[in-house]
């Protein structure tokens, strides 16, 4: 079997304010989940332009046995496809679970979401207030069955930053899985450096994160400060975090509520 795309079940709860979510079936492996979306824009039917999902849907969250393995707000999801190299068109909005842009096959595959297993396998999108939906489809790039096991993680965390300067960032969970990148929604960030066990594995400011994103084909978005782990699209190169310490020190340059977006290789259910 090679890979299929097929359209999912009708999300239920579609309505201005109410969290829309459908029970994707168990058994085949999820490659990608396309969102498919027309809205009421000023009184004209269109497909959600890439710029609008933030006004369509807030959060997204994907979730196995009830416990959310990625989350993260749909204007950012943009952002971060773009970073990858990833174009878009009016009206889907992919949530890439395996890579496409990796180097192998074997690193492309490794995020996948193999179902077998598990008991439940839910996405949920939280519907912008006063947005209105005409429809709302889910589509799925499907392969081969296989048990869930090493799969991608997207956690959110929120950080209040009340003053300008450096900031340590120290609850990102450690454990038993690797980090691949972590994305910051703000770009007012200078300096970045990441410890881990009090060893400095990574420090950058803006003009080499750029210089370094260049290499592997990134597009560095506006209103994000990236901090790729994965310059080289090697999955090899994820920090492990099984760690007994682990800090992100910050240069702010300006003040805010943000998202911190950490995308990392977890291995099983438990982690």
């Amino acid at each position: 079997m090679t890979r299929k795309i097929s359209r999912m079940p009708t999300p239920l709860g579609i309505g201005a304010g109410q969290t829309a979510s459908v029970n994707l079936p168990l058994g085949l492996t999820y490659n990608t989940l396309y969102l498919r979306a027309n809205w009421d824009n000023g009184g004209s039917a269109e497909d959600v332009a890439v710029a609008d999902w933030g006004s369509v849907i807030g959060e997204i969250r994907l979730m196995v046995n009830g416990d959310a393995r990625i989350t993260i707000d749909a204007a950012d999801l943009v952002k971060l496809n773009q970073f990858y190299g990833q174009s878009m068109v009016a009206g889907t909005l992919p949530l890439f679970l395996a890579r496409p842009w990796m180097r192998t096959a074997g690193g492309e595959d490794q995020t996948a979401y193999g179902t077998q297993g598990i008991n439940t396998f839910t996405i949920e999108m939280d519907i912008a207030p006063g947005a209105t939906i005409n429809s709302l489809e889910v589509y799925a790039v499907q392969s081969p069955a296989k048990p869930f096991g090493p799969h991608l993680r997207i956690q959110k965390y929120t950080r209040n930053q009340g003053v300008t300067g450096e900031a340590e960032i120290d609850n990102i969970v450690r454990g038993p899985y690797a980090m691949m990148a972590m994305h910051v929604s703000t770009d007012s960030i200078g300096g970045v450096e990441v410890l881990a066990d009090q060893k400095k594995v990574y420090e950058a400011d803006t003009s080499i994160r750029s210089a370094h994103a260049d290499v592997a084909g990134r597009a560095p978005q506006a209103g994000m400060t990236h901090i790729d782990l994965l310059g080289e699209n090697r999955l090899s190169e994820a920090l492990p975090m099984n760690l007994q310490d682990f800090r992100l020190n910050l240069e702010f340059q300006t003040t805010g509520n943000f998202a911190i977006y950490a995308e990392s290789l977890v291995g099983n259910v438990a982690n």
